[in-house]
């Protein structure tokens, strides 16, 4: 069992971590962020600051699991017209996550648990799962339904009693929220109502953002409080640790 104070591998000595495989810790969480715009009242590194919570969460809640580094880049290329964007290509981030998988593979964790925290990469996690799930001696589960995270957002958001509607998640109430539950020193001004109407994704890609809102913002984040981003946090932790604990159950039955 992990120690649940402690379940950042980063933190920890390779002492520590060897005793923790040992008693049962046979978990790693790899949360995948972005460096991209947030709009002016959040950082670059918002998405990389909310998987690495999330996973954090879920570790806590499966008790015997570990948090890898978050990669903290991913496909951003829509947000290029920004300062501080980095962007890498969908084959890059496939090949980071087939190291990762191989390195934990050989330090002796059996499960690998791969969370985006960033839109861009939920598809290209969904592409690759097959492929890594190849692993000898690895028992992979992935979280790759973009339209379900949003789902989360939306009934955290309804339970914390703010009522806005988010076609496109991005800098507006609900990552506003959890980052001022995460690290609110962090946010920074007023915050802002930026665009709130429809988007094509199409449109979004060829565009970009900014041919949308100016400052970056799809969304309002005016409504956002460290309260609610409590209960958001909660809310998705809690449902990702049921639907992960049931995935690995059914690769337990397939054997």
């Amino acid at each position: 069992m992990c120690d649940t104070d402690h379940v950042t591998l980063a933190d920890l000595t390779w002492q520590e971590i060897e005793s923790a495989v040992q008693g049962g810790v046979d978990t790693i969480i790899v949360p995948l962020g972005a460096t991209e715009q947030h709009g002016p009242h959040l950082p670059v590194g918002t998405d990389t600051r909310i998987a690495t919570a999330l996973a954090e969460r879920i570790a806590r809640n499966l008790e015997d699991a570990l948090v890898a580094p978050p990669v903290p880049v991913g496909p951003s290329d829509e947000h290029a017209a920004f300062p501080g964007t980095l962007s890498i290509s969908p084959d890059t981030l496939t090949a980071v996550l087939r190291d990762y998988v191989s390195s934990f593979e050989s330090q002796g964790f059996t499960r690998v648990v791969i969370l985006p925290g960033h839109g861009g990469s939920f598809s290209i996690v969904d592409a690759a799962y097959a492929e890594l799930a190849r692993t000898e001696g690895v028992d992979l589960v992935a979280i790759t339904r973009l339209q379900r995270y949003m789902e989360l957002l939306d009934e955290g958001l309804s339970a914390a009693g703010i009522d806005v509607d988010e076609p496109v998640v991005h800098a507006g109430a609900s990552e506003t929220a959890m980052l001022l539950a995460i690290e609110p020193s962090l946010v920074e001004g007023d915050l802002p109502e930026g665009h709130t109407g429809t988007v094509s994704a199409a449109a979004l890609f060829a565009d970009g953002v900014e041919t949308y809102d100016e400052s970056g913002v799809l969304g309002d984040a005016r409504p956002a409080t460290a309260a609610a981003g409590e209960v958001l946090l909660e809310h998705i932790a809690d449902a990702y640790t049921a639907y992960i604990r049931d995935e690995f159950h059914e690769l337990n039955a397939r054997r």
